[in-house]
């Protein structure tokens, strides 16, 4: 039993060690890419933060509505019902992104902004290439 938690509690830390490297690369990549002075850095990140915390919950609220209400034994009523909510959040995500879009241009330029929706997919695409070579866990 205590082996037992001992592995799960190994991890469950080497995966929170995993996602905070993912998390230290593109704060990295997102600091190179955008050659942020110390003034902008102080006002960015917490913005940025702000908003990245607030996408992926809207991201997770996507996912769960796909996931949990799959169409299998559901009337086109109730599958509708579940398209339009994904629609909603949809929208909840584009309003979040011009919102947040002025608030980044209250702290950095928006060439700076260009450049950070460009770091976060290449960022993004990284990840994927990475997650693609890596081996499957049995």
């Amino acid at each position: 039993m205590i082996s037992f938690f001992s592995n799960s509690s190994f991890a469950q830390q080497r995966s929170e060690e995993e996602m905070q490297k993912i998390k230290d690369a593109k704060v990295a990549i997102i600091t190179n890419r955008l050659n942020l002075t110390p003034e902008q850095s102080t006002g960015f990140w917490p913005v940025y933060n702000e908003f990245s915390q607030k996408r992926k919950d809207i991201h997770r609220a996507q996912r769960k509505i796909i996931n949990d209400k799959k169409a299998e034994g559901k009337t086109d009523e109730q599958v509708l019902n579940n398209l339009t909510e994904v629609q909603a959040l949809k929208q909840k995500e584009l309003d979040l992104e011009k919102e947040y879009q002025n608030r980044f241009l209250k702290v950095i330029s928006a060439n700076q902004v260009i450049e950070l929706y460009k770091a976060e997919r290449t960022f993004n695409d990284m990840l994927i290439q990475r997650l693609k070579q890596r081996p499957e866990r049995n």
